[in-house]
Formats: structure tokens, C-alpha cells, sequence
């Protein structure tokens, strides 16, 4: 039996032997990595999102968001500023408290037929003695960006001012027409959101029915209220 434990012996030499030999021939290959799933490995990675699965965001929705400010009543106008302080002193009676706004609009809109500004004074006054023998009502325009121009009327209605136009120029005059206006300052109380609706507005309204209503974007109120 102890020629079977010398053979066991050799055997094993010369397995040792053969493994050393493949390890220092080929060297240990690199470990293959093996893919896990994880949450924090999700954010790391682009995604595809469709735009019909995309979340949509609600208007009006969060701080900052695109609805802008509310509407706030507005009453008026007046024409003179004490008209609409007493206004605003009647409806802070009844826990109101509004602000007094000036409000520059243009009023008045009108089709001007004129003759453009001559070079001199001179060669208009001359036109103009020309156009008032033919019976045209006509008058010279002495200040401003206009002067020496010849003013042949104003009109309401385009179609009478075109009219006029082509009359004149048919005549041998070289008439224009211009939309004019004039500007007017109004004054306009603004009131707090929650105004709207009110019956003490109400209440106003229907005694002043010469003030109207509109309603315009709230804004800060003021500590003096005017």
C-alpha cells in the first residue's frame, strides 16, 4: 500500500505543477461587471419622455405663475379731481376705501381735410384768397408743426372728409386728411378686489348713474389712498 500513497503523492505534484504553470502563462482576466438596477442609478441615465406622457402644468398653479394680478373694480370718470375725491370720500363712509387716478385719454376724434404748410405766410395767405372766392370756408393755421397749412373743415364721418378731399384735389389743390384728437385728463377711483359686487357699490352706482364701471389690474394699495 505504499507504493498507491507514493503515486497519490506524485499525482498531486504534478497537478500543483500544471496550475502554476496556466497562472504565470495567462494572467487573471478582469472581472466582468455585473448590471444592477437601482434607484439612484435611474437619474444617471438619459431618458426618452413622449410629450403626450409628459405631466401638463396647471395655469395658475404654484408661486409665480403666468395667471398675473386680479381685477379690481374701477368707477368714473370725472373731469375735475375734487368731483372724484368727494366720490372717494362717499364710499370710504361705507368701508370702501379706494385711490384716485389721472388717466390721459384722447377725446374728440375728428377727420381734418388741410392743405399742407406752405414755405411762407405769404403764399398761403395767397391760397387762401383763392379758396375763399370759390366759397370754400377755409382758414390758415397759425402756430405749431401745422403753421401756414390751410384748414379746410373737420369731419365726424371719414366718408365726408374723403369726399371734400377729392373735391379739392380735382380743383388743383393738393388736400390731405388727418385723424385728430385731443388729449383729456380723467380721473378714475380704483377700488380693492374684493369691492366687486359689493351693495354698497352697487348702492353708489345707482345714485350716480353718470359714473361708469370697468374693471383694470389691482395694484399695491397706497397708505395716503388718493
Amino acid at each position: 500500500m505504499r507504493w498507491v500513497f507514493y503515486s497519490l503523492v506524485v499525482v498531486n505534484l504534478v497537478y500543483l505543477g500544471w496550475q502554476g504553470v496556466m497562472m504565470a502563462v495567462e494572467p487573471d482576466a478582469p472581472a466582468v461587471p455585473v448590471a444592477r438596477s437601482s434607484p439612484d442609478d435611474a437619474s444617471a441615465a438619459p431618458t426618452l419622455t413622449l410629450l403626450a406622457e409628459a405631466p401638463q402644468q396647471r395655469l395658475g398653479s404654484g408661486p409665480g405663475s403666468a395667471a398675473g394680478p386680479g381685477l379690481c373694480p374701477v368707477v368714473g370718470p370725472w373731469s375735475g379731481r375734487g368731483d372724484a375725491e368727494r366720490a372717494r370720500i362717499q364710499l370710504a363712509a361705507v368701508g370702501l376705501h379706494g385711490r384716485i387716478e389721472a388717466v390721459s385719454v384722447r377725446k374728440d376724434h375728428l377727420n381734418w381735410v388741410y392743405l399742407p404748410p406752405y414755405e411762407t405766410r405769404e403764399r398761403a395767405l395767397a391760397v387762401l384768397g383763392e379758396l375763399q372766392a370759390r366759397g370754400v370756408d377755409s382758414f390758415i393755421v397759425k402756430t405749431g408743426a401745422d403753421a401756414n397749412a390751410i384748414s379746410l373743415g373737420y369731419f365726424s364721418s371719414a366718408d365726408s372728409a374723403e369726399g371734400l378731399r377729392v373735391k379739392m384735389r380735382n380743383a388743383g389743390y393738393p388736400a390731405f386728411v388727418r385723424e385728430t384728437s385731443r388729449p383729456v385728463t380723467e380721473y378714475w377711483l380704483y377700488l380693492p378686489e374684493g369691492a366687486a359686487g359689493a351693495m354698497e357699490l352697487e348702492d353708489f352706482l345707482a345714485g350716480n348713474p353718470d359714473v361708469g364701471r370697468d374693471r383694470a389690474a389691482c395694484r399695491p394699495e397706497r397708505a395716503d389712498g388718493a
